[in-house]
């Protein structure tokens, strides 16, 4: 993610950081190097540079935002809005794989109810032609719970869905050998390649 300058405690972020704690009021070293990432013996770093740049000033001893520091915020926000949107352009690109598998599929169940199978739902779900029925899983502790709002069944119980989507890179292949040895259709497997993420038709 080295090309975007916002998602890591890098200077730019700092400073927008800086810039904002001061337009809210806040002027402690400590709660301003909690805000930008930065240990407060380098606060007094940054303030001193933003002063120089006329982005902030300290008349009576107590920094506040100037009026070219205001208009260098908005400057920032814009830049990081874009940012924003870039990475969004960047996630589509890595999950597109997903959801063209996923074409024509509407009521998925989603097998495995961990960290995988959670981030899984909360990525199809943005689409709203998806529908997520149940998750899958062999966990007493987890079945007949609900993940935001979505129930947690056994592979005992029944379930209709026109996918079932197998969510682990630890136990991926044992968990679809289950639902195939079931004569569960239309399943398949979530996995990497390279540095995106695509589903495997497994039968």
């Amino acid at each position: 993610m080295s090309e975007f300058k916002f998602f890591e405690y890098s200077p730019t972020f700092r400073v927008m950081m800086i810039l904002k704690a001061l337009e809210d009021g806040i002027t402690t070293h400590g709660e301003i190097a909690s805000l930008a990432g930065i240990v407060p013996s380098l606060v007094n770093k940054y303030l001193k540079k933003l002063k120089d740049e006329g982005l902030v000033d300290n008349p009576n001893g107590r920094y506040q935002i100037t009026e070219k520091g205001k208009i260098k915020l908005n400057y920032l926000y814009l830049s990081y809005l874009s940012e924003v949107v870039d990475l969004y352009g960047s996630i589509e690109n890595k999950f597109q794989d997903i959801f063209l598998k996923l074409v024509g599929k509407r009521e998925l169940c989603i097998f495995g109810a961990g960290v995988v199978g959670r981030m899984l739902e909360r990525l199809i779900t943005t689409r709203s032609n998806f529908h997520i029925v149940a998750f899958l899983d062999e966990d007493e502790r987890k079945i007949g719970t609900k993940i935001d709002g979505i129930p947690v069944i056994s592979l005992e119980d029944k379930f209709q869905a026109d996918a079932i989507i197998v969510a682990s890179f630890k136990n991926g292949e044992k968990m679809v050998r289950k639902l195939l040895e079931r004569g569960v259709k239309g399943v398949y497997q979530l996995e990497f390649t390279g540095d995106r993420l695509k589903l495997t038709w497994r039968g």
